[in-house]
């Protein structure tokens, strides 16, 4: 596929085809590892049309594209005759630099997170969407007695139901253990056996006199985590004192057997009143705080974005979601995202620069549909100002959705493009519409201040 990036101008100002080792890329940046760094031409390149900027980091040039890397990336392979590699993450650098500060441990955390849910994001989020068109046609009054819709919700609701064997599958992943082991020990969390219990009304049960609290782990989100974390352990310990010959057999068997009451009789019921609590701590801040709460989160959420640490969320977003149907965060960090489409299109006008005008034109566009990384890494974070600006317009926003106390019903990027996860609850057209007018002042919000209080010619302070 064409580009509007010059790719032999790129191979060129690298030092030619005999120079390049390795290439990669993130969302918005093509990642380059050459042989000799001093024939780069860093000049050259920030020269050729489509390049927003080139950081050099340690052996790795990255150079800025924004959302159209994916193309250029599969171009510049073939071209420059490098092997294919996978996609990184976009934090990747600034997490690096976080872990040589006081701040590893925390980072290591929301790393993890971001590991393990990132995964199965898409699958929610898709899930999310076809509930999300189930009330707009209930509301425009369809029949939802009809067996192809009720095929339909039933396809929808499944990954809520079974979300924990997913969760399993790739926290095994992260943890590093045996995945159908991992996903055998959510098995007997959720086994029918306690949904049984509970549907006779027994609330306490016992293993080796031990009692614990029966729970249905089904839609939880926690336990099996910690599950998995805990099996990993005592996985990696049976395999260090168990006999070669007998691993295959005793090292999975004991694990289940060992793993699986520690958790119904200890982490599970831990766990799961944790994920509870969060999710009614953050319901209890949105509902309280009003207008303050929407401030807040809609201002730092960018900034959130930039560190990594938004992924701490996707866990509370999915046990409210989950246990409740909805979340009240959504609305307010789509605000946050389109604040920074607004910067973007507030430097479109203000910008004498015909490059600079594409791009930020181009990473508005992108950032209105829910692709916010071309205008956070490519225009407003670069400018610096525009970033700020970007922030105020989220918290006005955000502010005016927690006032409002409007929702989302479904997993996604908050956006104009996704309309369809913020229509549900008694008003589910009302509740979206206010939800798009809440994206729109934030976007007006940014852009004015943008206009008015950014300077094209001065450059961004250090």
């Amino acid at each position: 596929m064409a580009t509007k990036v010059s790719i032999p101008a790129l191979i060129q100002a690298l030092g030619g085809k005999e120079n390049l080792a390795q290439a990669t890329h993130c969302a918005t940046r093509l990642r380059v590892t050459t042989r000799d760094k001093s024939k780069i031409d860093e000049a050259a390149l920030k020269a050729i049309p489509g390049v927003l900027g080139v950081v050099n980091n340690g052996t790795q040039t990255q150079i800025i594209i924004g959302a159209e890397v994916n193309n250029v990336y599969k171009d510049f392979i073939a071209q420059a005759g490098v092997d294919e590699e996978a996609p990184i993450d976009e934090n990747l650098d600034l997490k690096d630099e976080l872990k040589n500060k006081k701040g590893k441990l925390l980072t290591r955390f929301f790393e993890t997170v971001a590991a393990i849910f990132n995964p199965i994001v898409p699958a929610l989020a898709g899930c999310g969407f076809l509930s999300a068109l189930i009330c707009i046609f209930m509301a425009l009054g369809f029949d939802s007695s009809a067996p192809t819709f009720k095929t339909i919700i039933a396809i929808s609701m499944a990954i809520f139901t079974f979300l924990p064997f997913l969760l399993a599958a790739s926290a095994a992943k992260v943890f590093k253990m045996n995945m159908f082991v991992a996903m055998t020990i959510c098995a007997g969390m959720m086994s029918s056996t306690w949904s049984g219990l509970i549907a006779d009304g027994v609330s306490s049960y016992s293993f080796l006199g031990i009692p614990f609290r029966v729970i249905n782990y089904s839609s939880s989100v926690l336990p099996v985590v910690f599950a998995v974390l805990v099996a990993s352990y005592i996985e990696r310990f049976l395999d260090k004192i168990i006999p070669g010959a007998l691993k295959i057999i005793l090292v999975p068997a004991l694990t289940i057997l060992i793993a699986t009451p520690v958790t119904l009789i200890t982490v599970g019921p831990l766990t799961y009143w944790l994920g509870e609590e969060l999710a009614i701590g953050v319901n209890w801040l949105f509902e309280n705080g009003g207008v303050f709460s929407g401030i807040v989160y809609g201002g730092i959420y960018s900034s959130m974005v930039l560190l990594g640490i938004h992924h701490g969320m996707v866990p509370v977003l999915t046990q409210m979601l989950t246990a409740q149907g909805f979340n009240y965060v959504s609305p307010t960090s789509g605000a946050a995202n389109i604040g920074q489409a607004g910067a973007a299109f507030g430097v479109w006008i203000k910008s004498h620069d015909k490059n600079q005008k594409a791009n930020a034109l181009s990473a508005c566009i992108a950032a209105c549909t829910g692709i916010t990384e071309p205008v956070v890494y490519g225009v407003t974070v670069p400018l610096g100002k525009p970033f700020l600006f970007a922030g105020i317009g989220g918290a006005v926003g955000g502010g005016f959705a927690a006032a409002l106390h409007l929702k989302s019903f479904a997993m996604g990027g908050p956006s104009f493009l996704s309309f369809g996860m913020f229509t549900g609850g008694e008003n589910p057209f009302l509740n979206c519409a206010l939800v798009m007018a809440g994206f729109v002042i934030a976007f007006i919000v940014a852009a004015v201040l943008t206009v008015l209080f950014w300077n094209p010619d001065e450059k961004k302070k250090a």
